[in-house]
């Protein structure tokens, strides 16, 4: 009898943290290597009205270069943007998605490892139409999808900045009447002037309400239908004085679906109370061509 020492030499294993025993995995935000499309890389600034800092695998928005704005950087620093709430109308329709290729100025730190942009900072993006192939975060429903045509559609949560099912586009809708409870841990429901077309499980976006607690961009809860619209917010913002609007969304993001990932890619995963973004490294990606 001897006793064994428990090592062995041969073991192959990963590293902790890195991906799984496989290298198939992705990087939200990051754009796949391709000569065809290298130089539709296009550079702007972070606007200075953005709440968040930006990374990479974004919906944004961009304006057209004012060379005669003083309030900020100047126009040779390419198009103010900042991020899209909608995909089919309103005052920030989404025009490209963020990247992190080469966005040597955003910032990482032991305490936020994620790549970040804030106000006046560059930040860089691919334009619908470029033919880029991007990384993006995805609902994980949508591994449904393989197997399928890559011209499928799908649309975009621009709460969470990812893809998710499709949702039909409907348009603007005025509000009529808005409440807060406190079911749930707190919920909204507010009526539409017509029936809106939005299903639980959709994202949509209140603007224009008074106290503006009530603006935002949201998941419509069980409840949702006909002209009621049903969603979670925790905070009582306090009585309505001036109704808003239902910002006009859904529609089907212009992309093909190249691939799918589940649990094998890496993720931004922001925390709104501390301003940090650290990697999920068990997410769900697709590599989308734009």
């Amino acid at each position: 009898m001897t006793a064994p020492v428990p090592f062995n030499p041969i073991a192959t294993t990963n590293a902790g943290g890195t991906f799984t025993i496989q290298s198939e995995g992705d990087i939200q935000g990051m754009t796949q290597d391709d000569p065809a499309v290298r130089f539709s890389l296009k550079g702007g600034y972070l606007a200075a009205t953005e709440m968040l800092p930006m990374w990479g695998g974004v919906l944004i928005y961009e304006d057209i270069p004012n060379p005669s704005f003083n309030a900020g950087p100047n126009a040779a620093l390419g198009s103010a943007v900042g991020r899209a709430t909608s995909l089919v109308g309103g005052s920030f329709v989404a025009s490209a998605i963020s990247t992190f290729n080469q966005a040597h100025a955003m910032i990482s730190s032991p305490q936020s490892p994620v790549p970040l942009a804030g106000s006046g900072m560059s930040v860089h993006y691919h334009r619908f139409g470029s033919g880029a192939r991007i990384a993006v975060a995805i609902d994980p429903s949508l591994v449904s999808l393989e197997g399928g045509l890559v011209g499928q559609q799908v649309s975009w949560d621009f709460n969470l900045q990812r893809l998710v099912p499709y949702v039909a586009a409907y348009p603007a809708n005025a509000l009529t009447a808005l409440s807060w409870g406190t079911v749930n841990g707190g919920q909204a429901t507010g009526s539409t002037t017509s029936p809106h077309g939005l299903a639980p499980g959709a994202d949509f976006t209140i603007s224009g309400v008074t106290p503006t607690g009530y603006n935002g961009a949201f998941t419509a809860l069980a409840g949702t239908t006909g002209s009621t619209l049903v969603w979670s917010l925790p905070v009582n913002p306090g009585a309505e004085t001036v109704l808003g609007t239902l910002v006009a969304g859904g529609g089907a993001l212009p992309c093909r679906i190249n691939r799918i990932s589940t649990g094998n890619s890496m993720i931004v995963v922001y925390n709104a109370l501390t301003g940090a973004a650290s990697w999920n490294y068990s997410g769900a990606t697709a590599v989308i061509q734009i």
